[in-house]
């Protein structure tokens, strides 16, 4: 039988411990007993009779799914009360449950018979209460009575498929599939119908992304729900989950949604004001997340636009590998595309600390972890969200719309599985394993979508592993303006530069403006090479764009984007792959960084 990862769960007395160190024996494997991994404040809780809360289990938990990850086979004993705690363990990735049941009185008289154990007989009370038997749709859990064995456990893990608790509400798509807006007309009636979206859907609020993901095909599906929706006579507003990102003008908004939205109707996310702030993940769960990089609570604050009574909020957006959380979209889209300045910036900035090469193309990573958290306990009650996740490619026939996937609520609810399932995808779609680096990348960044480094700069993000050391990366960029898309972050880019994680973190403890500006030092790391290649901008000044002498003062090289194009003969049709030269030279074209992640297979492993 194949490992995995094992959780055998249970409340205190049900023989978890033992019945999980047969099994570690019986398969070769590893044993985490989960009860060692609690803060010796929550030790000292149990053994003086007080029962642990929510706030106690989580940084718990996310220990306990920290060490799950950090082992391909592993059996874990682990009491995994409540299916939110169950969720957090699954997304350790590929779990697989053994959830053994008893009754009260014989659990009362087996932890009477336990000593030098800090959980008490006293403590069953408390687990009971808490306890959440798995329901019928954890279909990755194996239910067991206490007393059984470890050949009976075996037997049950071998009928279960890890990762299957539940399936998204609509999965359509491969990786040969090719999505035509006929198609995807068709798909936005099913959704639209009452078994998806609900007879009571009146007032329906639409959050896509900006014209930044302009081949996410979001922009059409957002289009044709507006269609739909108004037709059914429901009041519907538009909110792209613009983060940071300056205010759509008309022209971006006609350009990502055709003339089929009015302009009046998309209203502006504020992320620095007009904001409702919902609690916090705390100082030890970002610390157990990020292995101690990073202790700092990270309060979670989200646009009030959610909470104007909306029936149903349509979260619309791409799932593609991305700098900060891993994989793009799902509760990202609202946590970050709707959070306010101190989600934003300390969730970037855990993710820049964390190390993004080790987080780009991951479903799991750190500021994931957090921001489904945050979704799951303070969003998911108070909002009823229906996610549309999609996966495109670009191809050398052009952007190629490969999937559509479609759940409701959490991590740990058909969302959650509507997002694994993109991602899953994405991974075969939107990543090319280079068999060796790259000793020079060229990326094109379509002046209808790109105007600063602020976003401009996914073409370092996605490219970095797959450049050799000492290589270049050259970026053509005929519609950058601007360093940041804001004022504030503007001169904090130029003040500061692209020098480096040792500089950046030097400067925020100089800087007041950086410290408090922490999503603009994610940034500052995030877009250097960190000295390993060479980072070239070709600007037209010309034309508006960025002089030499201001890129050259944030530390990139430059070039006059007029000959920098003579000499590589590509431009905006140019389709991705590799090229000459005007002088026989070899270099990779990339024409639109922001749908891929190009790496080698060792950069990614």
């Amino acid at each position: 039988m194949t490992t995995g990862r094992i959780v055998v769960m249970g409340v205190a007395g049900s023989g978890k411990s033992t019945l999980a160190a047969a099994l570690a024996a019986r398969l070769g494997t590893k044993l985490i007993e989960a009860d060692e991994l609690h803060s010796d404040a929550n030790v000292a809780r149990m053994a003086a009779g007080v029962p642990l809360t929510d706030a106690d289990r989580w940084p718990w938990l996310a220990s306990v799914r920290r060490a799950m990850r950090g082992q391909n086979d592993v059996v874990v004993a682990c009491s995994a009360l409540k299916r939110s705690y169950r969720d957090t363990l699954r997304a350790a990735g590929d779990v697989r449950f053994v959830y053994l049941e008893i009754d009260r009185e014989e659990a009362a008289m087996r932890l009477a018979r336990r000593s030098g154990h800090f959980m008490g007989a006293g403590m069953l009370v408390s687990q009971l209460a808490a306890l959440e038997p798995p329901a019928a749709d954890e279909s990755d859990v194996a239910t067991l009575a206490a007393d059984a064995g470890v050949d009976e456990a075996v037997r049950a893990l071998e009928t279960l498929s890890a990762g299957t608790a539940v399936a998204p509400l609509l999965a359509v798509g491969d990786e040969r599939r090719a999505i035509s807006l006929d198609d995807l007309s068709t798909l936005v009636d099913r959704i639209a119908a009452d078994e998806i979206l609900g007879r009571d859907a009146r007032r329906v609020l639409l959050v896509p992304p900006d014209h930044t993901r302009l081949h996410s095909g979001a922009g059409e599906i957002t289009a044709l729900l507006y269609e739909r929706l108004t037709a059914e006579r429901c009041a519907v507003a538009v909110v792209p989950a613009l983060g940071t990102h300056a205010a759509m003008t008309p022209d971006e908004v006609r350009l990502l949604f055709g003339d089929g939205i009015p302009f009046e109707r998309v209203r502006r996310h504020r992320w620095r004001e007009g904001l409702v702030s919902l609690g916090e993940i705390g100082a030890d769960e970002i610390a157990a997340v990020s292995g101690a990089l990073v202790s700092d609570p990270i309060p979670v604050e989200v646009d009030e636009i959610l909470f104007e009574g909306w029936d149903l909020v349509i979260s619309v957006g791409q799932v593609v590998p991305h700098e900060v959380i891993g994989m793009a979209n799902f509760t990202k889209n609202l946590v970050i595309g709707l959070g306010g300045a101190s989600t934003i910036n300390h969730s970037h900035f855990l993710g820049a600390v964390c190390d993004m090469e080790k987080a780009m193309g991951r479903v799991h990573a750190p500021v994931r972890d957090v921001v489904d958290a945050a979704f799951d306990r303070f969003l998911a009650p108070r909002v009823p969200v229906l996610w549309l996740l999609t996966v495109t490619e670009d191809t050398p026939a052009g952007i190629v719309h490969r999937g559509l996937f479609v759940g409701r609520g959490g991590s740990g609810d058909t969302g959650g599985a509507a997002f694994r399932a993109a991602a899953r995808l994405s991974a075969r779609c939107n990543v090319e394993l280079l068999p060796e680096p790259e000793g020079r990348v060229v990326c094109w960044l379509d002046p209808g979508e790109f105007r600063s480094t602020w976003l401009g700069n996914k073409a370092v993000y996605r490219t970095r592993m797959a450049l050799a050391d000492g290589g270049e990366l050259v970026v053509l960029a005929p519609g950058v303006l601007r360093f940041g898309e804001d004022d504030a972050i503007d001169m904090l880019i130029r003040r500061h530069g692209y020098h480096g994680t040792p500089a950046t973190l030097d400067a925020v403890h100089r800087d007041s403006e950086l410290a408090s500006n922490l999503g603009a030092a994610a940034h500052l790391i995030h877009s250097s090479s960190e000295g390993r290649f060479r980072i070239t901008y070709c600007t037209d000044p010309a034309g508006g764009g960025l002089t030499r002498e201001e890129v050259e003062a944030v530390g990139y090289g430059w070039r006059p984007l007029t000959v920098e194009l003579e000499c590589l003969g590509v431009d905006g049709t140019t389709p991705t792959g590799p090229r000459r030269d005007s002088d026989g030279e070899p270099f990779a074209f990339i024409a639109n960084p922001a749908l891929g992640l190009w790496a080698t297979a060792a950069g990614l492993a």
